[in-house]
């Protein structure tokens, strides 16, 4: 009985702390759809899975960056306050190779809008964004 239940609580245990397996996106347009679907969610991680590890964010005019996945992410927090949702439309996707650049409008219904200006590499099975600068600055 006791091996039983160790087993249980050993299962339960590797299910708790197992990571999440985020899909990796296959294009361009993909990368947004998944961006949009774990922005309503507010899945932090999730939106991390879609940047580069040296990736660029651009918060303003100034050139002020949020360098890096981790102060991405951070950054990432301040638009999502309260029940928030967001539309991305690519209107201008040219790929060279495993780099693309990317041109696109955004939603955040009611609250704001956007024209962003993206870099996208496909590295390690999926796109990742490079740069992105969400305002066109």
């Amino acid at each position: 009985m006791k091996a039983v239940l160790l087993v249980v609580l050993s299962t339960l245990s590797f299910f708790a702390n197992a990571a999440i397996d985020y899909e990796k996106p296959q294009t361009p347009s993909e990368l947004h759809q998944l961006f949009s679907k774990y922005f309503v969610n507010k899945d932090i991680a999730g939106l991390g899975t879609l940047f580069h590890e040296d990736a660029v964010f651009v918060l303003d005019a100034e050139g002020n960056l949020a360098r890096g996945k981790e102060a991405i992410k951070q950054s990432l927090k301040g638009y999502m306050q309260g029940d928030v949702e967001i539309v991305t439309h690519g209107t201008s996707i040219h790929i060279n190779g495993d780099t693309a650049l990317i041109r696109s409008d955004w939603e955040i219904p009611n609250v704001q809008s956007g024209m962003a200006l993206e870099v996208m590499k496909y590295t390690d099975g999926g796109w990742l964004y490079i740069i992105d600068n969400p305002n066109g600055f």
